[in-house]
């Protein structure tokens, strides 16, 4: 009878215990649940990270300018740049940058101004620098980004120091390597790649795959001329042969003559492996792969391109940025908006590192050999001081997929294997 009891105490206590414990596994989540219901759980409030306080926050404006081109009327439809090239980049950048910045005291606020001449952009200027005339009191930094032909910048430049004396550029859209030499004393960074790193990425894919002459077609734009001297001092660096440049002429409807007239066109003394184009204004290149008079790969601005960005990158999370982009925008990402994602990402890593916001300690840290950026590549990014041109591999990709990173195994540099492609040993020139 003992035995008995003893048996049914002991299955008291142990009912009894498990009991207790659920009750205080009910109490807790009921805790939980009501401390969520009330904004959050507060598990050590002497710890827990604090936003800063709204009303302390630093606001740093960012505005995306292009004066507009006409477009060429012979530019197919689907070739078009998006009407927010470049511009949706910044927002998805201004959405990831805040999300660390309003812990740390500053948020970027975007905008965008379009216009087709210097006096209409003047008038629109005015009404911001009232809109930041509070930010410039407090010494803050507004970021320029720049999508302008190589003609107008530096009027554009000067237009809007008269207003935002303490802005800081970036340059998203323009390759022109001649900008890298003129404009070194001004406040302007060049996160497009340039001419002279697609043309060395090029011609590094041309020395991987043993190819060595080359027939160069390009248009009668300043930006096809400037490609094409660009590729012309790649071809002498890596030991190509340009077997003929020819002018595109525009001599015939590519809707209805180009199966029969480009062979002709393409035709040569010599014989070559490859095809180089240079057409900015997308008139012709397109119609060239598959249709030249040798059958041989098609470069530069149709077939295989030297680019920023393509979206067909996922490698280093790309696919994460890949897909925030296109839900934000529904298009794809190009390499404009990658460059403009860049230059608002440069500022936001620059004040996360501890820099101030204001334009000298912005720019000091900028150029800093101790700075350099995490940006999806695989590689760190950092800025030449001698041209203010971001370091960053070039994307070689054609219309469906991407093939390969530049700088290319093999090619090495004494110090950055990233200066293997473009300008590094320029000195630069003096405005007149």
């Amino acid at each position: 009878m003992a035995m008995c009891v003893s048996k049914t105490s002991n299955t008291w206590r142990v009912s009894a215990t498990l009991t207790s414990m659920v009750m205080v596994v009910l109490l807790f989540i009921s805790a939980n649940v009501n401390a969520c219901s009330s904004g959050g759980l507060n598990i050590n409030s002497d710890t827990r990270v604090q936003p800063a306080d709204k009303t302390a926050q630093t606001i740093v404006p960012v505005t995306y300018i292009r004066l507009e081109e006409p477009v060429s009327a012979g530019t197919p439809d689907y070739l078009k740049p998006p009407s927010d090239n470049g511009y949706a980049g910044a927002i998805v950048a201004v959405k990831d940058a805040n999300i660390t910045g309003k812990f740390l005291g500053y948020q970027f606020e975007v905008s965008e101004i379009k216009a087709n001449t210097l006096r209409e952009l003047g008038n629109v200027l005015e009404d911001q620098h009232k809109r930041h005339s509070a930010n410039q009191a407090n010494n803050t930094a507004p970021v320029i980004l720049l999508d302008v032909k190589s003609s107008q910048l530096l009027a554009v430049v000067d237009l809007i120091q008269n207003s935002l004396p303490a802005a800081i550029f970036f340059n998203v859209a323009n390759s022109d390597d001649e900008l890298r030499l003129t404009t070194c004393q001004l406040p302007l960074i060049h996160t497009a790649v340039s001419y002279q790193m697609k043309a060395d990425a090029l011609a590094q894919w041309f020395r991987s795959k043993r190819m060595q002459h080359v027939l160069a077609i390009y248009g009668k734009t300043p930006d096809d001329q400037a490609y094409l001297t660009a590729f012309t001092r790649s071809a002498r660096k890596f030991k190509l042969t340009i077997v003929e440049s020819k002018l595109w002429q525009d001599s015939f409807d590519l809707r209805r003559a180009a199966f029969s007239e480009i062979p002709q066109f393409t035709r040569t003394s010599k014989r070559y492996e490859a095809v180089f184009t240079a057409d900015s204004a997308a008139q012709f290149a397109y119609s060239l792969p598959f249709n030249t008079y040798l059958q041989v790969p098609v470069v530069g601005a149709a077939g295989l391109k030297a680019l920023g960005w393509h979206f067909t990158h996922e490698q280093w999370g790309a696919r994460q940025l890949q897909n925030r982009f296109y839900h934000s925008v529904n298009r794809h990402m190009n390499e404009v908006d990658y460059a403009s994602y860049v230059a608002v990402t440069s500022v936001a890593s620059a004040a996360q590192h501890g820099s101030q916001l204001n334009h000298d300690a912005l720019w000091d840290t900028l150029l800093s050999d101790n700075f350099s950026l995490a940006a999806y590549k695989g590689r760190s990014l950092s800025i030449r001081r001698s041209t203010h041109q971001l370091r960053q591999p070039v994307t070689l990709a054609h219309e469906d997929a991407l093939v390969t990173h530049a700088p290319l195994p093999g090619f090495l540099h004494q110090s950055n294997e990233l200066d293997t492609l473009g300008t590094i040993n320029a000195t630069c020139k003096e405005v007149l």
